[in-house]
């Protein structure tokens, strides 16, 4: 009463050797396709290809219910199966089911199912791959202008402090410094010639202070010498006295002298201002005391540097480990932003490839399914065969059991053995005791009954060695069981 079992494979060859592979090797995303076509065969008996190989062989209309809908899908589930061959890339489908034409539909559309889904997949991967980088590479553009605005902050900010800085300052430093000492020796160069001048001019002016130093030494005396005289005279004299009035005359002519002297002497000091050699150690001494003002004044300035210097050059190591931390955080999301931009070419390339057509999977179809013209099952014979020797087996069960419940004893040793009892003699069926006619009946039933088991048996084996003849006995026993 089993029904027939048809099977329809197909044989399909997935070709992973493209010619472009080795042409875009670093400009195209690199996949493996041994990886894609093990997940391919792993999700073909997935629900929604179960459902969409129900719909494409309209075995959804027959489900009235959604048990039966679930019972189709269980169906499709456990009888289509997929497998490699062996041969790389070579895998079979092959579908088991009662209706011929059907089987040979469910296979055909599995094919076309396994091949769409795979290319289907691929290309929702690259979508939501570009899809992916472009959020990506917006955000981390964002991130990295917000990175180059605040380091570009930071270096306007310290622009003397950048990395570097400390041996600029440790130079700038040295050479403030040695300018300073520079600066020092000058000014106490030019003070000393500053000194020298001074000298120079002192003796100048000391040689006009002794020329009128020299009159009034010489006139003081003779003058005082007078007065003296005059004292003395007008102590004895009178002042009409001729002595009187000569030392007078002689006193008055003395000053007048004196001064004409001193006048002179003046008249000769102020001509240091026409005194060329005079002149010009003034306007040197000028000169030197302005330059010795200067180099003072550079001085301060040298000093006031270097005081700057020692103390920004603490604050060099602290700004360049912050500069590092703002480089490093840039150079970070510089470098993902550039690696996000070239995966996302390859991305497209990829894509453009795909789209011609150059897709990484070609599959060709080596063996269309047909439609099973014998049934690829039940195997009949070897049930046939199995129930015979089940059947044989229980009848040898059954005896065993009987014998264990019910034993029987058949000679005078096994009745000496069960009860220990010497066995002096045996009383022989006779006739009239109707045990041999029991023993020829029963006899005859067992051949019987084995004949009758080896005949059904051979009918049986007769009714399934046609397809036709099982068919339309199979169909007709199905009329009276359904008129029963």
């Amino acid at each position: 009463m089993m029904p027939n079992k048809y099977t329809a494979d197909a044989r399909i060859y997935a070709d992973t050797g493209s010619i472009l592979k080795p042409l875009l090797r670093g400009l195209a995303i690199q996949t493996d396709p041994s990886q894609e076509l093990s997940l391919m065969v792993k999700t073909l008996l997935a629900r929604p290809n179960l459902e969409k190989i129900a719909r494409e062989t309209d075995a959804d209309v027959r489900a009235t219910t959604p048990e039966a809908y679930e019972g189709i899908l269980k169906d499709l589930k456990d009888n289509i199966t997929i497998r490699s061959t062996g041969r790389e890339n070579l895998y079979t489908i092959s579908y088991t089911g009662t209706d011929p034409v059907y089987t040979r539909d469910v296979v055909q559309t599995s094919i076309n199912v396994f091949v769409d889904s795979a290319l289907g997949e691929k290309r929702q991967d690259t979508d939501q791959a570009n899809e992916f980088l472009s959020r990506q590479i917006s955000e981390y553009e964002a991130r990295l202008v917000e990175a180059e605005s605040k380091l570009a902050s930071f270096k306007r900010e310290n622009t003397g402090f950048l990395p570097g800085s400390d041996r600029s300052y440790v130079a700038r430093l040295q050479q403030n410094r040695t300018q300073l000492e520079q600066t020092e020796l000058a000014l106490k160069e030019t003070q000393t010639k500053v000194s020298l001048v001074k000298a120079q001019i002192a003796e100048e002016e000391a040689l006009a202070a002794n020329q009128v130093i020299s009159v009034e030494t010489e006139y003081d005396e003779r003058l005082q010498n007078l007065e003296d005289r005059l004292d003395n005279l007008r102590f004895r004299y009178t002042d009409k006295h001729p002595d009187v009035i000569e030392t007078r005359r002689q006193l008055g002519e003395l000053r007048y002298l004196r001064d004409r002297e001193l006048r002179s002497a003046e008249h000769s000091k102020t001509l240091l201002d026409d005194n060329e050699v005079y002149q010009n150690l003034k306007i040197t001494l000028s000169e030197l005391e302005s330059e010795v003002g200067s180099l003072e004044t550079r001085i301060a300035s040298y000093q006031a540097r270097i005081s700057e210097l020692s103390e920004n050059i603490d604050q060099v190591p602290d700004i360049e480990a912050r500069l590092t931390n703002l480089n490093r955080d840039y150079n970070i999301t510089k470098a993902k932003y550039e690696q996000l931009l070239s995966r996302r070419e390859s991305a497209l390339i990829s894509q453009s490839v795909g789209t011609g057509g150059a897709d990484d999977i070609k599959f060709r179809v080596i063996e269309a399914p047909r439609v099973p013209n014998e049934p690829s099952g039940p195997f009949r014979m070897a049930l046939l065969a199995v129930v015979l020797l089940g059947g044989i087996a229980t009848g040898l069960f059954i005896s065993f059991i009987v014998s264990q419940i019910a034993p029987v004893v058949s000679s005078s040793r096994q009745l000496y053995q069960v009860t220990g009892i010497p066995v002096f003699g045996m009383v022989s069926a006779t006739p009239n005791s109707n045990l041999e006619h029991w023993a020829k009946r029963k006899k005859r039933l067992f051949i019987f009954a084995n004949t009758l088991l080896v005949a059904v048996f051979s009918v049986m084996v007769m009714l399934n060695a046609s397809t036709d003849i099982h068919d339309r006995v199979i169909a007709e026993l199905s009329k009276r069981l359904a008129a029963l």
